[in-house]
């Protein structure tokens, strides 16, 4: 017999609802929407398989996750009865399973509250086995209603753990085409496209229930609101004032339809989960300004996020090392050395690492805004972001302190010293100042660093060879060491047509010219191009692609142990000329297609170097 429903658990149906919409369900009824995936009380039971289980009984829904996996929910009055939901809403889902073999209950969730004392959930999964296992995220039970495509991981995995995956680079691709649709059409530009975005991130993380109920004034208003306490609280009030969303009144109405829009959609992918472990922000906001060429035209290049892995993992970052990025772009590289610190750290070392060991300087205040925002996501917000040019400052400890200051000048005074130790960046290149050139970038961030301290900068690759630059280069090596050169895929910035390498130096000692260089040919990074963007091949993942040489390259960087050579694409050998290409001095290996396109492009670009002044070759046929 169906136990009788009180006006009390009548009252949760809108909220349930609401909380199902916001995970991303269809809430139609199926037997009148083939795309709906909500049946309400009686409305199940017009479907065969299950009124077979339940007879008369009427579950307060059932979610239809799959077309013959199902989903149980009930409510109750009072939270003190959570557990008895979670009984009953079990018991549907067994009844439905005892009496069907085409379809089963795999979830099963109980709800107990009201909006005036609030709600408490609790979900359970059946796995093959037949146990009823709670649902956990972070080895923590979950206490909100899934998104559809958790459940079908739950599912397709036979295991109860929902603990967030970062997005991969081609769903954040997809994700930021659609963003960027839904607020181009609210006439929102697009270099604040990502500013906005991760101010609903931020306003979301404040308060979890926000939405759009129709007063587009109060939406916005409250957005900015809850948003604004976390500059509040890092005192970067002023840098806020630039960046709240400002309503127009002619179009305040679909800008605030666009916002709520984009909102569900972060709750449906839960890219505040993905914000906390990978600069999803950077990746949204040069996604963005690809369209149109924006990203060119202000000079953006953003690192792709596996080579500010990379480089975090090559140099060894620990919790005891201070990282400092001169052009910090939206802070992929510092977020890349937090996550590596985060893996092994306690809380409180990763707090202070956070807080005391990670600094860098942008430019552009819009930019800057997002690597805060990063930032925050990693810690309490009292993050050393500067704005401005880094090369007229120096970056020190005063009276020994641990935290650092940004001083004016380049010479230390009494009283100062160096702390940094690791400096990962990927300054502008080609600037029209020459003394904003990438060069001077390298200068200012060797003599941030500790003596033994390691940089890694992006550079392009004529800086190695071109004579313009062999003073440059030859002057460099009378005060460093050159560790190890990393020849880039020739289109690691695609769109953006630009050879690049990654360059290793130690501060502080002449290079010994009898010494080994590890050379590095990286011709496949794991990544394919895909209409205007590189994602990860299908079924691959970045990490374990790369591992090898991020292994290779931090034994040799932190350890000086050599691992075991790879003809023409991992090599130790002595630095053989005043160029510092890896090209010239690995020896002959397999000769693919890819290496084949590469090095008649370095061909060409030399002889363009050399004789005439032309276009970079950049076609690309294969880009699909």
């Amino acid at each position: 017999m169906t136990p009788r429903k009180t006006t009390s658990e009548y009252r949760s149906y809108p909220w349930i609802k609401a909380q199902l919409v916001s995970a991303g369900w269809n809430d139609k009824n199926p037997n009148v929407d083939p795309r709906g995936q909500v049946w309400e009380q009686n409305e199940a039971l017009s479907n065969s398989e299950i009124r077979k289980g339940l007879g008369n009984q009427k579950p307060e829904f059932v979610v239809r996750v799959t077309d013959n996996q199902y989903w149980t929910i009930e409510a109750k009055a009072t939270t003190a009865q959570l557990a008895v939901a979670l009984t009953e809403a079990t018991g549907y889902a067994d009844a439905i399973n005892a009496a069907s073999q085409v379809v089963s209950a795999r979830f099963a969730t109980g709800v107990a509250g009201t909006a005036e004392t609030g709600y408490k959930v609790a979900t359970l999964f059946l796995t093959l086995a037949g146990e009823w296992k709670p649902l956990v995220a972070d080895g923590v039970k979950v206490d909100t209603f899934l998104a559809p495509k958790d459940a079908l991981r739950v599912i397709s995995a036979d295991n109860p753990d929902v603990s967030a995956v970062p997005l991969t680079v081609a769903e954040v691709v997809e994700i930021g085409k659609f963003i960027n649709k839904t607020l181009h059409s609210a006439k929102v530009p697009k270099e604040r496209r990502a500013l906005l975005v991760a101010i609903l991130l931020l306003a979301l993380q404040r308060d979890p229930d926000i939405s759009y109920s129709g007063d587009a004034q109060v939406f916005l208003s409250d957005v900015n609101a809850r948003a604004r306490t976390v500059f509040e609280d890092a005192n970067r009030v002023p840098l806020w004032e630039s960046l709240q969303i400002l309503p127009e009144n002619e179009n305040v109405a679909a800008q605030a339809t666009a916002l709520s829009q984009v909102l569900q959609v972060i709750r449906s992918n839960n890219i505040l989960n993905t914000a906390k472990s990978t600069d999803i922000l950077g990746a949204f906001f040069e996604s963005f300004l690809k369209y149109g060429n924006t990203s060119k035209d202000l000079g953006i290049v953003l690192t792709p996020r596996h080579l500010c892995w990379l480089a975090a993992e090559a140099v060894g970052i620990g919790k005891d090392d201070v990282v400092y990025d001169p052009t910090v772009g939206t802070a992929g590289f510092l977020v890349a050395a937090f996550n590596r610190v985060l893996a092994t750290a306690t809380p409180d070392e990763a707090e202070k690492f956070a807080t005391r060991n990670i600094y860098g300087i942008e430019h552009s205040g819009s930019v800057a805004a997002l690597a805060f925002i990063n930032m925050y996501f990693r810690g309490d917000g009292k993050h050393n972001l500067k704005i401005d040019s880094s090369l007229p400052y120096r970056v020190v400890s005063v009276e020994g302190s641990e935290v650092l200051n940004f001083k004016h000048g380049l010479e230390l005074v009494d009283g100062e010293s160096t702390r940094v130790t690791r400096v990962l960046m990927n300054p502008p290149f080609a600037l029209p100042d020459e003394e904003e050139a990438e060069i001077r970038f390298v200068e200012h961030g060797l003599r941030q660093l500790v003596k033994n301290g390691i940089l890694f900068s992006v550079l392009p690759s004529s800086v190695l060879y071109d004579s313009n630059f062999a003073a440059w280069r030859k002057n460099l090596l009378e005060h460093n060491t050159l560790l190890s050169v990393v020849a880039l895929p020739t289109d690691a910035f695609y769109p953006v047509a630009t050879e690049s390498v990654g360059v290793f130096l130690k501060r502080g000692s002449k290079h010994n010219m009898t010494d080994d260089v590890l050379w590095v040919k990286l011709t496949d990074d794991g990544h394919v191009k895909r209409k205007g963007f590189r994602v990860e091949r299908k079924g691959l993942h970045y990490k374990e692609f790369l591992k090898p040489t991020a292994d290779a390259l931090r034994k040799w960087m932190v350890s000086g142990i050599a691992t075991p050579a790879v003809p023409g694409q991992l090599e130790f050998s002595p630095l053989a000329s005043n160029e510092w290409l890896a090209q010239v001095h690995l020896g002959t290996g397999l000769l693919d297609a890819a290496d084949f396109e590469q090095r008649v492009r370095e061909s060409y670009r030399r002889i363009l170097v050399q004789h005439v002044s032309a276009p970079i070759l950049e076609g690309d046929p294969d880009d699909v």
